[in-house]
């Protein structure tokens, strides 16, 4: 096979007596093992940042990148499809076709929504307009 005579007496005594760095190691994989088995959608990095904050433990992200690489284990992330940008959620039905004079006022009601930056604090501004008489009929700001 190949192998030297002391070499395989040195791994063979390693097996036999881990160092305390090894032991921790296993451990620590352990604890792995344990958390990401909670939370199988966190990669290595929320994962490592989870258990500083919560359990006190701290972990480098590339120690848990390890770890998690020695073990076998994989993040179960869930798939989102693709939208494209643009592309509206719902989609209502047209009932206005084009014709947007109406013979009265209240009769055609629309909607236009704009968000803007102010003081730290980002704002959704809705405004409602009558087709009748191009009017602002109400509005509504939602931080």
């Amino acid at each position: 096979m190949d192998i030297n005579r002391s070499g395989y007496y040195k791994w063979k005594y390693r097996k036999a007596h881990p160092s305390t760095r090894h032991i921790q190691r296993m451990k620590d994989v352990e604890y792995i093992k344990e958390q990401s088995s909670k939370h199988k959608a966190y990669g290595y990095r929320w994962l490592a940042a989870y258990i500083k904050k919560h359990h006190g433990v701290i972990m480098s992200p590339e120690y848990v990148y390890r770890c998690r690489k020695h073990a076998g284990i994989m993040c179960e992330s869930k798939h989102y499809r693709y939208k494209k940008p643009g592309e509206s959620g719902y989609i209502y039905p047209n009932l206005i076709w084009n014709n947007w004079n109406s013979s009265k006022p209240l009769q055609i009601i629309v909607s236009d929504m704009t968000c803007f930056y102010s003081r730290g604090v980002y704002y959704e501004l809705t405004l409602y307009f009558d087709t009748f008489n191009r009017e602002i009929v109400g509005f509504g700001l939602t931080d």
